[in-house]
């Protein structure tokens, strides 16, 4: 069986945990984010909580809006969520209402946000990126593009004509390095 997942506005993000930890859903696990840029324009932040460390439990889950957005912090209800709380902040943007929101991982003063899908990586402005170089550009590089390790060739996973591929096809094609064929 797998966690009950609730979503919810952010208006409701801290109601919804209090109902959780209510319920006895008191071990805390991880508070975090995703970038759902492309489906919408917002930031998702998820906290999983548990009856114990064993057990099945909820995961509560809210949108904020990507550019300015907030939600009311945890720090004070469970313990641990501040640390999560400001991981969010520096990685993502994203303010937690009445909570601790200095800098974390990244020193006071920096630029951006690197986990944002939109974040122009420094690694990328030094030297050639095989594929497209920035968010929005369609001309790749020069190089043939490599699949990187551990992804299926797409001929063997996902859509495809007939039944599934069987396990030892899948194990087969995970090999990295091979030249990504164009369609």
């Amino acid at each position: 069986m797998a966690d009950e997942v609730r979503r919810v506005d952010a208006a409701g993000w801290r109601p919804a945990v209090e109902a959780a930890l209510a319920e006895g859903h008191t071990w805390f696990d991880w508070l975090g984010a995703v970038d759902e840029i492309g489906r919408e324009d917002a930031i998702r932040v998820v906290v999983r909580m548990a009856p114990d460390a064993d057990s099945e439990g909820v995961r509560v889950e809210a949108l904020a809006p990507r550019d300015g957005g907030s939600l009311p912090s945890l720090g004070d209800l469970v313990a641990g969520a501040t640390w999560h709380e400001r991981e969010v902040r520096d990685f993502f943007g994203l303010d937690f209402d009445g909570g601790d929101n200095r800098p974390l991982l990244l020193r006071e003063g920096a630029v951006g946000h690197p986990l944002r899908r939109d974040a122009v990586l420094a690694a990328r402005v030094v030297r050639p990126w095989p594929g497209a170089k920035e968010p929005g550009e369609t001309v790749a590089a020069g190089r043939r593009r490599m699949v990187p390790p551990g992804v299926p060739d797409p001929d063997v996973w996902g859509e495809r004509e007939g039944g599934p591929a069987s396990p030892e096809e899948v194990a087969a094609s995970v090999q990295g390095g091979r030249v990504r064929r164009r369609r």
